[in-house]
This record gives structure tokens, sequence and C-alpha cells, in this order.
């Protein structure tokens, strides 16, 4: 059986370098690895640390009294003794958000993280995601920043003043892209260039594919911890292999989505319902060629994930069912 394929809807661990074997999967731990005898990051002889206090920061009264969202990502060192160190802003919204998560970062209070092979505590880094909101918004495709270099309000601009008509507005983003310099522009360009080729004949997949993929591209050129760049790199990465599964381009979903899911997994940056159509496409693709193991614990995080959205889609219990069945022979 072949699923058929659905359409996409439009905090925190790094490691030093190191290499061991690894049998299992990467992205399932209860599934045999995909590539057994391959190297992969020394992940298995470290125990992470373990939280135990963390601070709230406190709301800068400038963006309080300005009604301000915001965002802020760290990378600190969780020392042996289990403090924090080596504080540094990747990405933020403004000096002031960036400067309250410093201050209460600097309060966190670990367990320090175990090198299992001897027992004893080690340092870690981590990067961490804090969030300022005054109320729950979706704050679109881009926000401000202080840590990437782009035009906000002139971007906003070139998109909201597109044409209606979709042809139209595509060579009103072709000429855009002839003089635009900016690559996180391009980037943006790219994105919106796939939606209205989609808009023209959602069937035909071949210039979609390839804006996405230069839209790509130009982010790959950018900070990647930026807020920004990862919230674009995200739907980029759904889009594509969006267009993957509808090809039928099974392996192509699978090695673009396991790195970009694992990564997603571990730092919790990414949209959660980008987080969640990604999953099942994974799931569908694994299903698809075979790796039943892959497919069932696709579907059952996907469920899950759904359930945390308020997402029921009955059709994955289905899959699941069935990918475990075949999983069992």
């Amino acid at each position: 059986m072949i699923i058929v394929m659905r359409k996409l809807l439009i905090t925190l661990t790094l490691l030093s370098v190191s290499f061991v074997i690894q049998a299992h999967d990467e992205l399932f731990p209860a599934c045999p690895s995909q590539h057994p005898d391959h190297q992969v990051n020394k992940i298995d002889l470290i125990k992470a640390p373990i939280s135990i206090y963390k601070s709230l920061p406190e709301y800068p009264s400038r963006e309080l009294s300005r009604g301000k969202n915001g965002a802020v990502i760290l990378e600190y060192t969780v020392t042996k003794e289990g403090k924090t160190s080596n504080i540094r802003t990747l990405s933020s919204t403004s000096t002031a958000f960036a400067v309250a998560a410093k201050k209460a970062v600097m309060k966190f209070k670990y367990e320090p993280a175990i090198d299992t092979s001897t027992g004893t505590a080690t340092s870690y880094t981590l990067k961490h995601k804090v969030t300022f909101e005054i109320e729950k918004n979706d704050s679109g495709i881009f926000m401000e920043s202080e840590t990437l270099d782009f035009d906000p309000l002139r971007l906003s601009r070139a998109i909201k003043y597109l044409p209606s008509n979709p042809k139209k507005s595509l060579t009103k983003i072709e000429s855009l892209l002839e003089s635009e310099a900016n690559e996180y522009h391009r980037a943006i360009l790219y994105y919106v260039k796939s939606s209205k080729e989609y808009d023209i004949n959602s069937q035909l997949t071949f210039d979609r594919k390839q804006s996405l993929l230069n839209s790509l591209e130009a982010l790959s050129n950018l900070n990647q911890s930026e807020l920004n760049v990862i919230n674009l790199n995200a739907m980029a990465v759904a889009g594509l292999s969006n267009i993957y599964l509808f090809e039928g381009e099974n392996t192509q979903v699978i090695n673009l989505l396991r790195p970009f899911l694992q990564n997603a997994w571990n730092t919790n940056f990414v949209r959660p319902k980008v987080n969640y159509e990604a999953t099942i496409n994974l799931a569908i693709a694994s299903y698809n060629s075979g790796d039943f193991c892959s497919a069932f614990y696709g579907f059952d995080r996907a469920i899950k994930e759904g359930e945390s959205l308020k997402i029921k889609d009955p059709d994955l219990l289905k899959y699941r069912r069935y990918a475990k069945r075949y999983m069992e022979q």
C-alpha cells in the first residue's frame, strides 16, 4: 500500500565533535541504524546537563511600553560546576531583549553534564531560546533583528504591493531579484516566488522546486542561528519536501528531512506546525520506501505533536497501525 501524498500548510544542545560507532538510528533510537558502520558525533557517551533552576528574564520596560514582543537565541557553556559561562548572543530582535536574556541565563543552575565513559563532570555547550511575549501572535515570515542585515520595512512593502495576479506578480518578483543584492531579501523573494508558481499551477513542480532551492542557497550564506533564517529555512525545507513527496521522490524527502528534523527536535527553535507537517512527510516517505520502523515512530511522533497543536488526523492512526503491522512481519 502506498500512502497518498499530502499537501503542506504554509531548547537545545550542541556537542564538540568526536566520533564513535553507533548501532541505532539517530532520529528514531528504537529502530536499527540505517548506516550501522558510519561515524557520528560522540553523543552517547555524554549525559546532558539537567536544569535545576532557571530564572525568568525581566521584560525590558521600553519594549513593554511599546507593546513589542521579541526573542533571543543564546549560546553558553554549562561548566563542570553546573554554572553558566561564555554567554553570547547568536540572534536577537533588540539589544534590550538580549541584555535581559543574558542576565537571566547568568543565574541558571544545572546538574553538570557527565562523561559516562569516566563518570566525571564535563563542560557542555547549549543553545537556548528566550521568548518575550505580551500576548501570543504570529510573527509572520520575518521579524525585526539586530543580528541580520536586512530592511524589514522595504521587504514588507515589496511583498505587500505585489500584483494580485500571480503571473504579473512573478514578473515583478523576477524584476526585484535582478537588482536585489541582500541575501535574506533574495531568500524571501524566492520563497514568495514559489508560492506564486503554486498559484499558477500546483501540478507543475519544476519551477517551484528551483525557487525553493534558490531560497535555501541564499540562506546558506547567512547566520544559521539567526531567528529569521531559522524560520524561513524551515518553511523552505518543508515546502521542498512536499514537492519531492508529490513527485514520488521518497529518498529525496528522507535525505532532506532527517537532518532537518534531528536539529529541529533537538533545539525546538522551529515552529511546531512546520515540525508537525515535516514529521508526517518523513513518515510517509519512510513507509513508501519500506522503512516501516521509521514510519511507525514518525507517525507516532506526528500524532503526539498534533495533540499539542489540537490537531486530530484519524488517518495518522491508521497509517501508524499499518506500519506497525508490516514492521512486525
